[in-house]
């Protein structure tokens, strides 16, 4: 008997040991985040939930920041198993420390410094979703996309993109990430020329995608083309994407999962760009900035809150059908009610500031956005929730089950997405991409450091919200 309880005991440690995923050489360490994780983590009595935690929320950190020049600064950081750095995931990676910045001035370097890798690569090319550290080969280098210079199209794929699929979300990110910055720390030294004239240039960008395909073939030249050899939710039809009409609302040939759109009008990403900009418009408006900035910075302030007033109108007149916001749509009568796990997303429309979560009609489109009425709504022996084309069928998405979280105040349905997440990681104390809903074992990127900074946002919400969810057993 007592070698059976050694034994076990032996078993136990072991696995324990092995739970802990974290580097032994972290790519970057900031103190107020090794502090929060000590402090969260000794309440947790579930060890799935704790090494879960203890792994994933310091991921970006740990991973992901490969190449660091704290006296620019400048931060590269990339998603995780792929070595390029997104605008999107990485405004998303260093969100989830965003409220520590105060506490920890090596963090608040760091995510200046990614503020200003982003306004270069803004600058590079405004219709680039992703990037390279240093010049090289991408594997999309033969992706057919143009943009129009002298009036000609020509092609626009270099060596400084690793991809180049316009997203809306990618620009807003951009921009949003030094709206949270200043809004935490108040520090004004990012507002600068250059990340004016990325302003200028992200509203010039929106208002180009605010124009219908027929008022461009009269000129027959076209800001922007996209066409790949490859599945067809990774190319766009003709290069320009279905007929539509001007509406107010701006394009976005791809989706924040990477997929190609069915309708270009994609309501939640326009939701993000309307609060977005006001948000932007607002910080510009209230820095205490020099004389030549401030001039410099009045045009820009009201274009943002024009074109925010003006989507965001759209979005209400175009985008709502029966009650609920849709996902697409073309400005012709054509819809697609459906969503998607990445973010933006219908669910995650909150997140941004663009409704209240006790709206009725947030609350409608969120009811069927987690209901059978949602094509990528799966639910399965291991959990339930949304996942997207991206993966297919039955697949859910981790940062879907976060989202859902972060977007309700109800004490039970955040104990069942804390219970989901940390009892579908397949055993590995990390969230992935997407898991089968009857197998967490089959699972798709086992790096993925977006995912794991929302889990890790979860947990923070949860511990100021709900401390106590955080002492029971999920297992």
């Amino acid at each position: 008997m007592n070698f059976i309880l050694i034994a076990s005991s032996l078993l136990i440690g072991n696995l324990l040991a092995q739970s802990n995923q974290r580097p032994t050489q972290k790519k970057f360490e900031s103190e107020a985040i090794e502090k929060t994780i000590s402090r969260i983590s000794e309440k947790m009595k579930d060890n799935k939930l704790k090494y879960t935690f203890i792994n994933s929320f310091p991921n970006t950190l740990d991973t992901t920041v490969t190449n660091y020049d704290p006296n620019v600064p400048d931060a590269f950081v990339i998603t995780g198993d792929i070595t390029a750095m997104w605008l999107r995931d990485s405004t998303n990676q260093l969100w989830t420390y965003m409220e520590f910045v105060n506490k920890d001035s090596k963090l608040q370097n760091l995510i200046k410094g990614a503020i200003n890798r982003q306004i270069n690569q803004v600058l590079i090319d405004p219709y680039a979703n992703a990037f390279n550290y240093q010049k090289k080969q991408s594997e999309w280098s033969n992706d057919n996309t143009t943009r129009c210079f002298l009036g000609v199209n020509v092609h626009a794929m270099s060596q400084h993109l690793h991809e180049r699929k316009f997203e809306i979300d990618s620009l807003v990110a951009v921009l949003r990430l030094v709206v949270g910055y200043y809004k935490e720390t108040n520090d004004t030294s990012i507002i600068n020329f250059k990340y004016l004239k990325a302003v200028q240039r992200i509203l010039r960008t929106f208002k180009d995608q605010q124009a219908d395909q027929t008022e461009q073939f009269t000129t027959f030249r076209f800001p922007y083309t996209f066409q790949r050899n490859g599945r067809s939710t990774d190319t766009v039809i003709n290069g320009i994407g279905e007929p539509l009409k001007r509406t107010g609302l701006l394009r976005t040939f791809f989706r924040a999962s990477d997929d190609s759109t069915v309708y270009q009008f994609n309501i939640p990403e326009n939701a993000m760009a309307s609060a977005i900009l006001k948000q932007t418009a607002e910080m510009l408006s209230e820095a205490q900035l020099s004389w030549s900035l401030r001039k410099a910075a009045e045009p820009l302030i009201q274009e943002a809150f024009a074109l925010s007033s003006e989507i965001r109108d759209a979005i209400y007149k175009y985008g709502i059908k029966d009650g609920a916001f849709v996902y697409e749509v073309d400005g012709m009568g054509k819809q697609v009610f459906m969503d998607d796990s990445n973010q933006p997303s219908l669910l995650s429309l909150p997140i941004y500031g663009f409704i209240e979560i006790d709206d009725p009609l947030y609350q409608a489109t969120r009811k069927k956005a987690l209901s059978s009425a949602n094509p990528y709504y799966f639910e399965g022996t291991a959990a339930k929730g949304i996942g997207g084309p991206h993966i297919g069928t039955n697949y859910i998405w981790p940062m879907a089950i976060v989202t859902q979280g972060l977007t309700t105040n109800d004490k039970q349905e955040l104990r069942e997405c804390l219970r989901m997440l940390v009892t579908t990681t397949g055993n590995k104390w990390f969230m992935h991409e997407s898991f089968f809903k009857d197998n967490p074992s089959s699972f798709t990127r086992s790096w993925f450091a977006w995912a794991n900074g929302l889990f890790g946002e979860l947990v923070l919400k949860i511990d100021k919200e709900y401390p106590e969810l955080l002492e029971e057993n999920y297992s």
